[in-house]
């Protein structure tokens, strides 16, 4: 790929104000972490899992750029994709890495002139040394996404094969269980998650993965068809597993916790269930059984199509605006544990409007609200509408 050379040394202004910020480098790197903690979602998360790392890797690159410009050394553009390379076999994503390139040029670049003071520098030195940070974030930018180019053509398909037979429950003899979990960087026994999310860019499950991995948990990922597996210690890492990906835009299903790598399919199964019951367009965390009802209902839409026809056929009937409006007042008054008052506050209406609008479902269903009996077939069969609305 070769190098783009700097033309010659920073002039002495310039080399005092590096040389400044390399002896107050722990300050300037927690600063520049900080920067990127407040201005990209995924260094945020990063720095609230693993905030020496970042320290650390923010003190690293601020060392070697200033060290580079003060000497005026070769700009490595091989360095620069080795360090791609890394970072993509790592999972982090390219858009991170780009805009956190962006924001330490331009905090390098501001820290000198903030060192520098009035009439330190001339303006002359000042224009240089902007040019020299845009043209070392355009050339580094460049390395980076030919990197992480090379590694997305990388083929694996030995590796993604084993994932295969080990998400579909193709393998049933342990020794060849533990072979392929061992190839996977997975235990071959202990307690596991499965997880199912939303389609979404591969760099967001790399982005997940790497988040995981700073909390010393391992996992695998089935990128394309959105499933996952991840190994855990104890019963407790369940709600930190849970937080953690509750921390990115995801709609996640997970399974409640199970042992032995035969369980993977079921396990499976039961996080796609839990994630067929979060409302469309919802980032958020469900686990299988939280909400049991909801549960059942995605865990078995044909037969719940059966319910809706018997208990909300009446509604359903009617047109499209009406229909909405009388199943969008019985689920705020579910939602507000059967208040008129409650519901009409979420929907904006006096609670006499709901109180007729509830009597129009009991009339149209038949169906008795104030029947227990009446009112879970009702729940049931909304729940079902939500739900294949959302297919």
């Amino acid at each position: 790929m070769g190098t783009e050379a700097l033309a010659t040394p920073a002039p002495r202004e310039q080399r005092e104000l590096m040389q400044a910020m390399l002896t107050r480098l722990p300050e300037f790197a927690d600063r520049l972490a900080k920067l990127l903690s407040e201005k990209d979602e995924f260094y945020h998360q990063v720095d609230a899992v693993a905030p020496d790392e970042l320290r650390q890797v923010c003190r690293a690159n601020l060392k070697r750029a200033l060290t580079s410009f003060a000497d005026g050394r070769e700009l490595s553009l091989d360095a620069a994709r080795k360090t791609g390379l890394a970072q993509a076999r790592q999972g982090i994503p390219l858009p991170a890495v780009l805009r956190a390139f962006r924001i330490g040029g331009m905090f390098v670049y501001e820290a000198l002139l903030g060192l520098a003071g009035p009439g330190f520098i001339s303006s002359a030195q000042t224009a240089a040394m902007s040019s020299t940070v845009w043209r070392t974030i355009d050339l580094y930018s460049d390395a980076l996404a030919t990197a992480y180019d090379e590694v997305a053509a990388e083929p694996s398909p030995e590796r993604r094969e084993m994932l295969e037979n080990l998400l579909q429950g193709r393998l049933s003899d342990p020794l060849e269980l533990e072979e392929t979990a061992a190839v996977l960087g997975l235990p071959p026994s202990g307690m596991f998650v499965a997880v199912v999310s939303e389609a979404v860019e591969p760099d967001w499950h790399n982005a997940v993965e790497l988040l995981l991995r700073a909390r010393r948990w391992r996992s695998v990922w089935r990128h394309g068809a959105e499933a996952g597996l991840v190994a855990i210690d104890r019963l407790e890492d369940v709600r930190r597993v849970r937080d953690v990906l509750g921390s990115m835009p995801l709609a996640v299903g997970m399974s409640k916790p199970f042992t032995g790598l035969a369980e993977i399919p079921d396990a499976l199964s039961r996080a796609r269930v839990a994630r067929l019951s979060l409302p469309a367009g919802t980032p958020g965390v469900a686990v299988f059984g939280d909400s049991p009802v909801t549960t059942l209902v995605a865990g078995a839409p044909a037969m719940t199509r059966e319910v809706v026809r018997s208990s909300l056929s009446g509604v359903l009937v009617l047109p499209a605006q009406e229909r909405k409006v009388l199943l969008d007042t019985l689920a705020a008054w579910f939602a507000g544990h059967g208040s008129a008052k409650q519901a009409a506050d979420r929907l904006f209406v006096h609670p006499n409007t709901v109180r007729y609008r509830l009597r129009r479902v009991q009339e149209l269903t038949k169906r008795d609200l104030t029947d227990p009996v009446d009112i879970g077939e009702l729940y049931v069969a909304l729940e079902s509408v939500r739900l294949e609305a959302e297919d």
